[in-house]
């Protein structure tokens, strides 16, 4: 116990302006401030299921958190499958509905455009939400920033990671591969071809993926062809190709559907329909790619070299094999934004206040953050003698290391980071030396204000939404070409040059500052 709570009280230490006094006695309390003489119970909803081991965890997080703020949190999870199409009925006016998990890839523009969530000013942070007010990193609130207002709390955290791909070894072994031999793209699909041509004997497909995750989201896209986004997943959704040897310039940002790469990435998917690679009924497909991965029936897992522990954790004695197929010498690596998923208020919630202290002390009371963010510590995870790093533990398997965090976007840069496996390390070295500057690609916080085009967006998402899985689960077949110019002549005529034309203009004018 004094090893974790000295462990822990070093790594919060280290999070710029967090006085080591203010977290260190209990009797020291942040928040005792904060009127919270009322005995509330607040509703928070993620996307995803409870680990094995949540009650364990949630039972003394939950003890602590009304010895604080006399607050109980009722975390309710929604499957993966379900949470897109269930957001909107949480978000339409259910009081119960306290905090919530809000990301990019789930339309949190429009929700905030919208009324979905609830906007509050800094006078709001600094009432009820102190320790945020004082730790949270200043760039990251402009990235939820709207019309003057926040919506929703960032993670605390940007990582620099990358991607690749994982495999079973007795799959390699059965079609005679070494890891070292998948070290391109083409190498990678040459392999899950062996595998889609023995779909049919053995119920293992090549990729067997949760049919509203994209498969641009594995990297077939941006990364196959050395681009960064904005608006990614968006119907306005631009590119920039950055190994042309050119600086960025907000003229060269290209409306992703128009561009030669996503027409190849279109027929590539086609021809991985074709092959038996994804399930016929792929589109349906409620399960995660992570969970078909460790089910046996999906040979494909994407995820970094920091990922082999918790992988060989939830393999159940078979060994994981990575495969670095997706790098080559011109590929770099960036840091991101602080945004990329968020908790935020609703704004039907009544409990609005003590809501944004829970998510106070949840992001910044060591205990309590340690609890959510990594399990119980010599059981889920075990750290290293000055408490920065952690490996997994015996029982990660029931409580895997951020996985809550994510969601519930509490983690912070001095939350410990794992210690990669020996054999992994190269990788991380060859990303983390790979890191360009944000100048390169300097769009990090910029929010784009589309009340002009309003009508416009919404029926481009429409239409986007209409068409996107399907390219990217190659369900159009041999008409694929047919129907990329049919979307984008439809987009066209709807306006999408006027949008991307505004968007190119805002943006320029934020970087000029």
């Amino acid at each position: 116990m004094k090893k974790r709570l000295l462990s822990t009280l070093l790594a919060f230490a280290m999070i710029p302006g967090l006085c080591m006094s203010a977290v260190a006695a209990e009797e020291e309390n942040p928040w005792a401030g904060i009127d919270t003489s009322e005995y509330m119970e607040i509703n928070f909803y993620v996307p995803g299921d409870p680990a094995a081991d949540w009650e364990e965890i949630i039972t003394p997080v939950n003890e602590r958190m009304e010895k604080l703020i006399n607050t109980k949190v009722n975390v309710h999870f929604v499957s993966w499958g379900d949470y897109d199409t269930k957001l909107s009925l949480f978000l339409a006016g259910d009081e119960d509905v306290d905090l919530i998990y809000g990301a990019s890839w789930l339309g949190y523009t429009d929700y905030v455009k919208n009324g979905g969530y609830y906007g509050f000013d800094w006078d709001f942070v600094e009432a009820n939400m102190p320790m945020s007010a004082k730790n949270q990193a200043e760039s990251s609130w402009k990235e939820t920033l709207y019309d003057g207002l926040y919506y929703g709390v960032p993670n605390n955290m940007v990582s620099i990671g990358w991607n690749g791909a994982w495999t079973r070894q007795s799959l390699l072994d059965k079609y005679g591969y070494k890891a070292e031999d998948i070290n391109s793209y083409e190498k990678l699909i040459e392999f899950l071809d062996c595998v889609a041509a023995d779909t049919a004997e053995t119920g293992v497909y090549a990729i067997n993926p949760q049919g509203n995750y994209p498969m641009e989201a594995f990297h077939w896209f941006t990364t196959r062809y050395h681009l960064m986004d904005v608006n990614a997943g968006a119907a306005h959704w631009m590119v920039w190709k950055y190994n042309t040897g050119k600086e960025f310039a907000v003229e060269d940002l290209k409306w992703f559907a128009e561009t030669d790469e996503y027409r190849e990435f279109c027929l590539q998917m086609a021809d991985f329909y074709k092959k038996g690679y994804f399930p016929a009924s792929v589109i349906s497909n409620a399960s995660t790619l992570d969970d078909n991965f460790y089910a046996g029936t999906g040979a494909f897992l994407n995820a970094g070299p920091s990922s082999k522990e918790s992988i060989t954790a939830q393999l159940g004695g078979e060994t994981p094999a990575f495969m670095n197929c997706y790098w080559d010498d011109e590929c770099v690596t960036r840091r991101g934004n602080y945004f990329c998923y968020a908790t935020c208020l609703t704004p039907a919630s009544q409990k609005k206040e003590r809501a944004a202290t829970a998510l106070d002390v949840m992001k910044f009371d060591p205990e309590i953050n340690m609890l959510l963010v990594g399990g119980i510590e010599g059981r889920h995870y075990v750290l290293n003698e000055d408490g920065t790093k952690y490996t997994p533990g015996p029982e990660a398997a029931d409580y895997a290391y951020n996985s809550f965090a994510n969601q519930a976007a509490i983690q912070n840069d001095a939350n410990p980071t794992q210690a990669l496996a020996e054999d992994m390390q190269p990788y991380q070295d060859m990303y983390e030396a790979a890191i360009v500057p944000s100048e390169t690609f300097p769009i990090n916080g910029f929010n784009y204000d589309s009340a002009e085009y309003e009508a416009e967006i919404s029926a481009l998402s429409a239409l986007f939404n209409e068409f996107r899985f399907s390219f990217c689960f190659g369900l159009f077949g041999d008409d694929t070409e047919a129907k990329l110019d049919e979307f984008i002549a439809q987009c066209k005529a709807i306006g999408i040059d006027d949008v991307c034309n505004d968007y190119r203009e805002q943006l320029k004018a934020y970087i000029a500052g």
